[in-house]
């Protein structure tokens, strides 16, 4: 992808790319260290333990074909990426809180598919402190 294209993205062309990531598999989740990363896995209100792994691999398709996802670019170690994140995303029978995708789209790899505790504080403190966010409705 070309540079201008990486940091001035469409909408569609966000949600294109994750959806095109998801498809072929570029993601998995277990290959981040349980302990960094304890605070991160997603979960379901109901349920009281993270997804399971076939979930997991379901869930940044999810994101991208939900029609109420925020999308922004900002940059992350030193990348430029894109995040998707979704307040509320109805997945399986459940309803998801705090989901950020975020994907490194120049290798075309999803690099975080997690739940924020924060919610936007974690991509606004990577980014330049401003308002990054652009709500989507497809």
């Amino acid at each position: 992808m070309k540079p201008e294209k990486v940091c001035n993205p469409t909408p569609e062309q966000m949600t294109a790319a994750l959806l095109k990531a998801a498809q072929a598999g570029r993601w998995n989740h277990w290959q981040h260290k349980v302990e960094t990363h304890a605070g991160d896995w997603v979960k379901a209100r109901a349920m009281h333990k993270p997804l399971v792994a076939e979930q997991f691999a379901k869930l940044p398709a999810a994101v991208a074909e939900y029609p109420f996802v925020e999308l922004c670019v900002y940059r992350y170690k030193g990348k430029v990426v894109w995040g998707y994140y979704c307040k509320k995303l109805p997945f399986e029978g459940n309803v998801l809180v705090h989901v950020l995708a975020v994907l490194e789209p120049t290798e075309g790899k999803i690099i975080h598919c997690m739940r924020s505790n924060r919610g936007k504080k974690y991509t606004e403190r990577w980014g330049e402190q401003e308002k990054l966010f652009i709500p989507v409705r497809w």
